[in-house]
């Protein structure tokens, strides 16, 4: 498994949900006002997930999430419009930097908003992309791709509006009392996975919120999403910060079901060179399988291969 690819399904996992996504973009509205007054063009309740199987596409690459809102009808400047007007979103996580990025939103901008999504526009769908950041070194490519350009220019090179967010520069008592659970808790994971030392009693009062303020359901699907996703990227510090004893009913991550497979395969090999070296020997078949813990089928089929 990629492990740099697990980010991926955390961020779907918790976005994908339209309130919660929704509430996100709200809240970067309250850091760039022209996008808060894109969104307030918009009918928040027409906002729908565009589903991955639609917009995924192997020769462009996919961000992470993409969106449709449609705008309110009596703010068109004429009700002749012959189709709806919508705003597309893209969702993209980043833990790393990754200078391809906005090459990357172009590429699928293009092809979701344009060729996919045409016949709900003229020439396409206006756009908002957003990179969400939470790597541990400085990094911002929209202010590097812009910084060669004169301002009267960086208005009009990209063919969206695209808005970049360090986790860092979200205070932590957003996650804990202004977001609602699950937003917090997605951005809490990020915070800490980007600074474990300094948020572990953060991280376990992001735990407790999600706890007691979420269904028993809703709660232990979210937390074991968090659970993939932290073990892998620091797994160090994880157990103890994360407090497994009361958060583990009996699911299996992904990294247990990998260990349990990785130890399964060791003890099967080492089964195997067993039985060939005593199948090399001439031994009884039946002494052969008592001490290999294989089948008599499974070592007949060794000796047709020896």
């Amino acid at each position: 498994m990629n492990i740099s690819l697990l980010h991926d399904p955390f961020c779907r996992d918790v976005l994908s949900d339209v309130s919660t996504f929704l509430e996100f973009v709200e809240y970067l509205t309250t850091r760039d006002e022209e996008l808060k007054s894109v969104v307030d063009l918009l009918d928040k309740n027409s906002f729908v997930r565009i589903p991955g199987d639609y917009s995924d596409t192997k020769t462009t690459g996919y961000a992470d999430l993409a969106f449709l809102a449609k705008v309110r009808k009596h703010l068109l400047k004429s009700e002749q419009v012959p189709v709806q007007v919508c705003v597309g979103f893209l969702m993209e996580h980043k833990s790393w930097m990754d200078d391809g990025v906005v090459e990357q939103l172009c590429r699928y901008h293009y092809h979701l908003m344009v060729e996919k999504m045409k016949d709900n526009a003229y020439k396409g769908i206006p756009s908002v992309a957003i990179i969400l950041y939470n790597g541990k070194v400085s990094w911002n490519p929209i202010e590097e791709l812009l910084a060669g350009y004169p301002d009267v220019l960086r208005g009009i090179l990209l063919p969206f509006k695209c808005i970049f967010l360090d986790v860092a520069d979200i205070p932590d008592e957003n996650c804990l009392s202004e977001f609602k659970p699950r937003l917090g808790a997605f951005i809490g994971a990020l915070k800490y996975a980007r600074e474990p030392d300094s948020h572990s009693d953060f991280l376990k009062q992001i735990v407790e919120r999600v706890r007691t303020s979420l269904e028993e359901t809703e709660a232990l699907d979210l937390l074991t999403s968090m659970d993939v996703y932290l073990r892998y990227w620091i797994s160090k510090n994880f157990k103890e910060a994360f407090n497994m004893d009361f958060v583990r009913p009996p699911y299996k991550t992904i990294h247990d079901a990998e260990v349990e497979e990785a130890v399964e395969e060791a003890i099967d090999r080492q089964a195997v060179q067993t039985a060939l070296k005593m199948l090399f020997d001439n031994k009884p078949m039946d002494e052969i399988v008592r001490y290999s813990g294989l089948s008599e089928e499974r070592v007949r089929s060794l000796q047709q291969t020896k």
